[in-house]
């Protein structure tokens, strides 16, 4: 590895290198270890891990680093035995070192570390002072110790022979562990580490200084630390002044120490030379005044500083190490302030400073730093591109290596070329670990119920997801209610003080019921302690038998009324409810997913440039020239100003014409203006945000048409370098706001990157979703979508609760724009004999491009190329290129610079002094050309299609015109466009005539109005849009975690493996209150936290679930064994946004499904599950009036938590509480609500939802599995069985036609794993019911998909290109 290296660490602790010969940032191989801390030399790299134990890391070179380890065996004679290794009490060890003091028996000499491997076993040394040994390499002498010779002589009375063995340093470009101070690690761990020396007068260059600081404020040298030995040998304790504790320390190449105190002071070192590397004194530097510092620079000849303030300080009055002899040469005499906001600071070989800013975390260097102006003159950002490792190495570590897995031991360093198997007992620890099994399982057991609590603790890891284990389906269900199919109708009542809908959770059935729908599903814990025989009792102290029956026993039609209004806003509102989509009772707090599953951003937290060398006059090519010229000939801007022209003569010269002329061109010119937005923001390119300048321009027609749209984004990584994004070619705009960071970011779905998005980042939020708002717009208009979804609309919910849809029914003229999104003619300057342009939506199989040319008279050549990017060392997947002096036409593609294997063909009818027409389409296996319309040859594929973005034609040609069709009327779906909808939902469902509802989730209903709207996010009404004013609440939850000890009972001090002391539900993250912030400006918050009583699993009376250990089943009864305790934390908050939807009446729903088929009164009936568990039909919802005018009751013998209405008889499909389905017989267009209910069993795990279509039945349980019901047949629509399709569901639907549609937790792609990603299943075929695999549409972060109308064949869809 070069010496000239500047290394530097992100937010995620990755450690990268930019070397002074290339432009770009590239990561050191990851081994599953995180950084905080860096100082790097010439050779070799320190760090300080996330663990806070100090690592290296050597770089590898041609001479290996090898160190001989020598032992001498001795023996004496004596005349009984001869020459025998028993010898005087006064000799030196049988094995010993050379002078004879140390012994050194051969099994005691070991490795240091694990860095190190022997190269051989122990062998004799067979050569003394230049001279061969015997065979046994004995030498002579007549005592100890006294000149040996290799001959034996007859006053010889001891002899020696040296035993040689070779290790070899063997983790040469990789990460190794230092041994830390004590056996145990954690004892006194590090918080900083610094490398410097290799230029103290007269000492030797290969010998360096490491020192480091721990946690209790000591400072640490490493002795020994030379070429020989990478490592060191040990630590050695410096002690430093009284009351001087050390937070940080920083060593410079001289051999200057400085160190910074608790107190943000400065002692530095005194003393330090050849003959005392450690030096003899301690010397404190006062701060700058009215400011603490929290870290030093040391370089030879200055120091800077930064204060915590992050304020940077230059030392002034320092010197060199040859010419310092007084304290005011070696300290310094005063500090100078700096411009500029920086929060580390580095010293390279030559004086020269790196820095992190505090602002923007780029990486920063001082310009025109001299021996003469130390201070240098200017602070200059790197922006530079970013090359990551794809997956940890595989060399000798798992790509789940830890911190832990690379140290066997105190101070065993595992390496890539090293193992030890002996120190492993994996026998030993399975033995250990299923004692501890059996000993908790022991514990946990009581009685007879010994064998079900062994069998419920297999599934322990499921179970600590769900909090809480399935209810028993033993037991017997109550007793069925008599069923009528006249069912009454029901006129809700609602009363007149809106104000009774915040009661309290209390006094509120609709909220007990919601709360006991997940408290039920309580930990088997709950179930096995309770008495055998009696029921558990509630809160209130009634039974639970009796609860049931007051949930069951419809004694009045009052009581049944009230059940359907609405809940209050109780502590239990934001995870109850099992609604569809969420597998509720497994994840009663929802799956958290991230909108954009952009990369994790680099924001520099450390840099290093201790071994980087770099001069004032002489820097390398890491910036772009301020005075870089912007080129006018690019296509864009050549496009923009031919466009300027145009308005100009129709605009500005018509007005000397007549008045008729003047007014027929006036209108004109107000319908076919033109306009663009600009603004600032950052652009994530080369994985890391640059700054850079947006520009939406769009380009008018008549009739207020948009004729064509661009998002321009100008930005300079490395070079400038303009993005060009075609309005056409963005298919999904979605918006998402990292409160945590500050960070608003506008994501751009592409067709060729469906689920990786371009994205910007915007300072405030306002000024992203203004830009959203813009975009989105765009889009919309491009494409003409003015009107309502049909009842065809396949509707999606992403995790943030917004609403999208893709129509795949288009009305002929929109049709008729898709047509002519597809196929265009791209910009291009009139008499231009060169362009290259850009192909915005790829060059997938389906695609072509034509490319009308005329040749010159006297052409040679010219050639057409479809490239990967825009400039000329790009890749080409073809290059076609006519030579007339040869009468040929070469084909060829270039691949990282070099051209591969040309093949030749005709000319054809491509001849000088005419007009010629390239075509080029894209197949699956090859490019088929054409030239006039007649095929010409065809070329297979040596690169993907799929990486073509730009064609390019240059020559002996004038460009006439260049055309271009992504497809239209693909039917992937990657290329459907989503539009999006105002409003905040949970749960979203449409059917027949375009009906569609949603429940928000706080369980409000909503009806769809179809009418204009004004925006994604928007928190106010305008006139011209018909969105209305619509309101949210969520709940957001951490976790309290304490374990108890035998002093104080439970406390928060828990063991250094438990879990922090506030988490999230799984424990894995620290999540304390005051971290949890609102997830945009929309929201406030309407409580403070409190204690959640409603936890799923039960509580105690302050709130506490008990358990064994983190993470076993919690409970809500403390017993003897219970070590651990829990409860979760809650606070409200509350949206405001608007959209076109009007609110039901106070109506609360948990699930709504919309019924794909019509009445026979042409009504569609609209199914609901109340949030007190009754089933309810919607009557008179028609086409004019989908709120519908009355609610009828459909009774059942158990609560539901979701329904299900399909397209065919015996179609209706509900869940209850307990996870069984149900199946409602009965069901005609004369009687949508059917007859009966039958039971059907779940498929091992409770059911959360059911669904059918097309004779298929399937179900979701509550471990995210999807299955199918098998043999369902029209005379036994239930039928007999269930089988597996996949798992990691969250949400699915089935159309009518029986497409199958879900959401998955992840899904796995070349890049990794994304979450939240809609597909839709293919291979369902007679022979293979369940399908084959997913294919994936556009976005992430979906939470629930709606697909229940299929565009049958009846339906005649115009043809687009009519």
């Amino acid at each position: 590895m070069p010496s000239s290296q500047l290394f530097a660490v992100n937010n995620l602790g990755r450690v990268f290198g930019l070397s002074t010969d290339e432009a770009c940032w590239r990561e050191l191989d990851y081994l599953g270890i995180e950084f905080k801390r860096l100082s790097a030399h010439e050779s070799v790299l320190w760090a300080l891990g996330g663990d806070h134990q100090v690592y290296v890391y050597v770089y590898g070179s041609s001479v290996p680093i090898r160190v001989c380890e020598e032992s001498y065996e001795n023996q004496r004679w004596n005349p009984i035995e001869g020459f025998t290794g028993v010898l005087l009490p006064s000799d030196r060890a049988n094995f010993s070192s050379a002078d004879g003091l140390t012994s050194r028996v051969l099994s005691t000499i070991t490795l240091p570390t694990l860095a190190w491997s022997w190269e051989s076993p122990w062998h004799l040394h067979y050569t003394h002072e230049g001279q061969a040994l015997e065979k046994e390499g004995w030498t002579y002498a007549i005592d100890f110790p006294r000149t040996y010779t290799a001959e034996k002589r007859w006053n010889s009375c001891v002899r020696r022979r040296k035993w040689v063995r070779y290790r070899r340093y063997v983790a040469l470009d990789t990460w190794s562990a230092v041994p830390p101070i004590h056996q145990d690690a954690t004892e006194e761990p590090f918080i900083d580490v610094s490398v410097g020396g290799g230029e103290v007068p007269g000492e030797d260059p290969d010998r360096l200084m490491v020192w480091a600081v721990t946690a209790l404020g000591r400072v640490m040298v490493r002795d020994g630390v030379d070429g020989s030995c990478p490592e060191g040998c040990r630590w050695t304790h410096i002690p430093t002044p009284p009351d001087m504790d050390v937070t940080s320390v920083c060593v410079g190449r001289s051999g200057r120490v400085w160190a910074v105190t608790w107190d943000g002071k400065v002692i530095v070192r005194m003393g330090v030379n050849r003959d005392c590397p450690v030096g003899n004194g301690w010397v404190v530097v006062e701060p700058p005044e009215g400011s603490r510092l929290q870290q030093v620079a040391v370089g030879v000849q200055a120091v800077w500083a930064v204060t915590r303030d992050h304020r940077v300080w230059f030392r002034r009055g320092l010197e060199g190490s040859d010419s310092a002899t007084s304290y005011n040469s070696i300290m310094g005499t005063s500090w100078l302030m700096m411009v500029g906001s920086l929060n580390s600071v580095s010293m390279g070989p030559n004086d020269q400073v790196w820095g992190v800013s505090s602002e923007d975390t780029l990486v920063l260097v001082r310009t025109g730093v001299t021996p003469s102006e130390l201070a240098g003159r200017t602070w200059k950002p790197i922006s530079l591109p970013i090359t990551t490792c794809e997956s940890p190495s595989n060399s000798g570590q798992s790509s789940s290596a830890s911190p832990q897995s690379s140290v066997s031991g105190a101070g065993k360093v595992t390496s890539p070329d090293t193992t030890a198997p002996e120190d492993i007992n994996l026998e030993g620890v399975e033995k250990v670990l299923a004692g501890l099994s059996v000993k908790d399982s022991v514990e946990e057991e009581e009685g007879k119920m010994k064998e079900q609590q062994e069998d419920e603790n297999i599934s322990g890891k499921a179970e600590e997801k769900t909090d809480g284990a399935l209810q028993d389906e033993s037991l017997a269900p109550p007793q069925s209610m008599v069923e009528s199919v006249d069912s009454p109708s029901i006129e809700i009542k609602y009363p007149e003080d809106c104000s009774s809908l915040e009661s309290s959770g209390m006094s509120d059935h609709a909220g007990e019921y919601v709360a006991s729908l997940l408290a039920s599903q309580s930990s088997p814990v709950n179930d096995l302690k309770a008495t055998p025989g009696e029921p558990s009792e509630l809160e209130d102290g009634t039974t639970q038998k009796s609860a049931e029956q007051q949930h069951f026993s419809p004694n009045t039609k009052e009581w049944i009324e009230s059940r359907l209004r609405h809940a209050s806003s109780t502590s239990s509102q934001g995870s109850l409810g099992p609604l569809r989509g969420e597998v509720g009772a497994l994840r009663e707090e929802g799956p958290i997913f991230n909108l954009l599953p952009v990369e994790d951003d680099h924001l520099w937290m450390w840099v290093t440039g201790g071994g980087c060398w770099i001069k004032a006059n002489n820097m390398p090519k890491w910036f772009v020239s301020e005075g870089s010229p912007v080129h006018s000939s690019e296509p864009w801007r050549v496009n923009v100003l031919q466009r300027l022209r145009q308005r100009h003569e129709e605009q500005i010269e018509p007005f000397s014409g007549s008045v008729a002329d003047f007014a027929f061109v006036y209108e004109e010119a107000v319908e076919g203006s033109s306009w663009a937005i600009s603004g600032q923001c950052r652009w994530w390119a080369s994985k890391q945000w640059v700054p850079a300048s947006v520009e939406l321009v769009m380009v008018g027609s008549r009739r207020s048409q948009v004729k064509d749209a661009t998002l321009l984004l100008h930005y300079s990584l490395s070079t400038p370098a303009v993005e060009e994004i075609s309005i056409g070619s963005i298919l999904l705009v979605a918006l998402c706001v990292d409160s945590s960071v500050g960070r608003s970011l506008v994501a751009l779905y592409h067709p060729n990157y469906p689920l990786k998005p371009k994205t910007l980042s915007f300072s405030t939020e306002t000024e992203a979703e203004e830009w959203l708002n813009h975009i989105a717009l765009a889009c919309k208009t491009f494409r003409g979508h003015k009107k309502r979804p049909s009842q065809y609309a396949v509707w999606g919910l992403t995790a943030q609760g917004n609403l999208y849809f893709h129509d795949k029914y288009l009305t002929e003229e929109e049709l008729r724009l898709e047509a002519r999104v597809s196929h265009k003619e791209l910009p291009v300057s009139e008499g231009a004999t060169s362009a290259v342009l850009l192909l915005d939506r790829g060059f997938r199989p389906g695609c072509f491009v034509s490319v009308l040319v005329e040749i010159h008279e006297r052409a040679e050549q010219f050639h057409v190329n479809l490239q990967t990017g825009r400039g000329t060392d790009c890749n080409i997947a073809i290059h076609i290129n006519p030579r007339f002096s040869k009468k040929v036409a070469i084909l060829n593609t270039k691949k990282k610079g070099v051209w591969g294997q040309e093949e030749k063909q005709g000319l054809m009818n491509i001849t000088p002094g005419r007009h010629c027409d390239v075509s080029v389409m894209c197949d699956d296996d090859d490019f088929k050309l054409s030239i006039d319309e007649q095929y010409w040859c065809s070329f297979k594929h040596r690169l993907p299609p799929s990486a073509i973005t730009h064609v390019a034609v240059r020559g002996d040609v004038t460009i006439t015109n260049v055309t271009y069709n992504h497809g239209a009327g693909e039917s992937q779906l990657t290329d459907w466009y989503w539009r999006g909808v105002g409003g905040h939902f949970k749960r979203v469902e449409s059917g027949a005539c375009g009906v569609t509802w949603a429940i928000s989730y706080d369980f409000h209903v909503y009806i769809y109005t179809g009418e204009e709207e004004g925006g994604l996010c928007k928190g106010s009404i305008t006139s011209e849009s018909g969105d209305r004013l619509l309101s949210d609440t969520r709940h957001m939850y951490v976790w309290e975690n304490q374990r108890w000890n035998p002093v104080t009972g439970f406390t928060h001090r828990g063991l250094p493996t438990d879990r922090n002391t506030w988490s999230d539900q799984t424990g894995r993250h620290h999540r304390p209150k005051e971290s949890i912030r609102l997830p945009s400006r929309h929201w406030s918050w309407t409580s403070e936290w409190c204690v959640d009583y409603h936890t799923p699993g039960g509580v105690d009376k302050e709130g506490w679930q008990y358990a064994t250990d983190f993470p076993f089943n919690y409970h809500g009864h403390r017993y003897v064994t219970d070590l651990v305790r829990r409860r979760r934390w809650f606070r409200k908050c509350r949206i405001t946004t608007s959209g076109p939807w009007r609110q039901m009446e106070k109506v609360a729903l948990i699930d709504i499904s919309v019924s794909p088929m019509c009445a026979s009164d042409g009504t569609v009936p609209v199914w609901g599950v109340s949030v007190t568990g009754e089933v309810v039909v919607r009557l008179g919802v028609l086409l004019d009036c989908h709120q519908g005018d009355s609610w009828i009751l459909v009774p059942a013998e158990c609560p539901m938590m979701s329904v299900n209405a399909g397209v065919h008889s015996h179609s209706v499909w509900a869940v209850s509480k307990d996870g069984r389905a149900h199946l409602r017989l009965g069901v005609t267009p004369g009687i949508p609500q059917g007859t009966q209910w039958v039971n059907v069993d779940s498929p091992g795990h409770p059911l959360v939802e059911v669904a059918s279509g097309a004779g298929a039945v399937w179900g979701l349980d509550r471990a995210g599995n999807l299955h199918r019901r098998t043999n369902v047949l029209p005379l036994f629509p239930e039928g007999t069985g269930w089988e597996l399709v996949c798992g990691e569901v969250i949400s699915f639907s089935v159309d009518t036609i029986g497409s199958l549609w879900a959401v998955l937790e992840s899904y796995n792609t070349e890049n990794g794993s994304v979450q939240g990603v809609m597909v839709r299943r293919v291979g369902i075929t007679p022979s293979c019911p369940i399908g084959t695999g997913w294919q994936h549409t556009l976005g992430t972060g979906w939470s629930a998909v709606c697909a229940r109308m299929s565009v049958p064949s009846t339906v005649s869809i115009p043809d687009a290109t009519d």
